[in-house]
């Protein structure tokens, strides 16, 4: 799996929106949030 750097307000804020779940998977809902309002013809 690749691996990928933030920065400590960027990962303080991922624990945040996680909520005491699991990191990997907040993660990727934040990524899909995000891929779902910045598609094109949406």
């Amino acid at each position: 799996m690749p691996e990928i750097t933030v920065s400590e307000p960027l990962y303080r804020q991922l624990v945040s929106a996680s909520d005491g779940g699991d990191l990997d998977e907040t993660m990727w809902k934040m990524v899909a949030r995000y891929s779902r309002g910045n598609t094109p013809g949406d």
